[in-house]
């Protein structure tokens, strides 16, 4: 009886959400201009990732749930947005949305949002989502990718700085547990966000410069670096993820880059997964260090000979040769 009324009570608070794509008033073009900037490795595992929530980057949205969807099937993706239009009552509202797209309907995971929502001691907030771009720009796609999915759309008050570290603990806490090892192999953490804002093109370059700190190493120590729409998002992803977490960063660029417009008004994109690897994975770091190890006593020899000037050029360029072709091999 009491599941029952619990169904019944997280039907009763659901509201239907008409996606663009049935609207009908945008639309995005292709952006072969655009090009990628690297693949996922192949033994990847991406868990979570970060994404823009500007139809402007339609192509490359598509590009990134296609690649998503090559990769690993997701049961339910955790949507963290900002709440760009002042809707929301709560720090984190949650939706209990059916969003109406042209690939047919998308639900939301009416469960695991009153769950989230109990955790956050928060009432659900459905008024927020029939504007809010941060999630419905990117629903047609995971329509279209992942017909199966569910969602759990989580849109944040305070999203810019400063940060509240308080909440956004909270919120990192509240996710945690459905980022465990195991429950990764359904779960996916998308965070929607844009980055820097509002430049010219000089301003821009600067403040992603610095955001790519980030992505070279992710971590709670290097969260800070990113300026974007998104902090919250961002905080909780850097602390969610251990050690062993790898950015890959398929596509980075602008508004100004796409368009050729606002030169002076200019928003960036990354698009991003994060992996975790399979056991035993080597990245190049790895098999570099241990060729050293493997290989440490053939290296002393040779530069002991080449610091005595013996075929010293030689030698180390048989050195560069013989290093690269074993980490090639490994």
């Amino acid at each position: 009886c009491k599941k029952h009324s619990t169904e019944q009570q997280n039907q009763d608070d659901t509201i239907e959400v008409k996606t663009w794509d049935v609207i009908g008033q945008e639309n995005y073009a292709p952006l072969p201009h655009i090009k990628r900037e690297s693949f996922l490795p192949k033994d990847a595992k991406p868990w979570a990732g970060t994404v823009s929530h500007h139809l402007l980057a339609g192509d490359i949205i598509d590009q990134w749930f296609k690649e998503l969807a090559q990769t690993r099937n997701v049961k339910t993706f955790f949507i963290i947005c900002p709440s760009h239009w002042g809707l929301s009552v709560h720090e984190w509202s949650l939706g209990n949305i059916i969003w109406k797209t042209k690939y047919g309907p998308v639900y939301s995971a009416s469960q695991k949002v009153h769950d989230m929502a109990s955790s956050l001691n928060v009432q659900i907030e459905n008024q927020v989502y029939p504007v809010e771009h941060g999630i419905n720009t990117l629903i047609p796609f995971i329509a279209k990718h992942f017909p199966n999915a569910k969602i759990v759309p989580i849109a944040l008050k305070h999203p810019e700085p400063p940060l509240n570290q308080r909440d956004a603990q909270t919120l990192y806490k509240t996710l945690a547990p459905y980022f465990s090892s195991r429950e990764r192999e359904e779960n996916f953490l998308l965070i929607s966000t844009d980055f820097a804002h509002h430049g010219n093109y000089e301003g821009t370059v600067f403040k992603d410069t610095r955001s790519r700190e980030f992505f070279k190493a992710p971590g709670q120590n290097t969260w800070i670096f990113c300026g974007c729409d998104n902090r919250p998002g961002i905080y909780a992803l850097g602390h969610i993820m251990n050690s062993q977490t790898k950015a890959t960063i398929t596509h980075h660029t602008n508004s100004y880059e796409i368009s050729g417009l606002d030169e002076n008004d200019i928003t960036s994109y990354f698009f991003s997964f994060f992996n975790a690897f399979a056991a035993g994975h080597r990245t190049a770091e790895t098999m570099h260090s241990h060729f050293k190890e493997k290989y440490s006593g053939i290296f002393i020899v040779i530069k002991n000979i080449s610091d005595n000037g013996i075929f010293g050029n030689l030698i180390c360029h048989f050195k560069n040769l013989l290093q690269s072709f074993v980490i090639y091999i490994l």
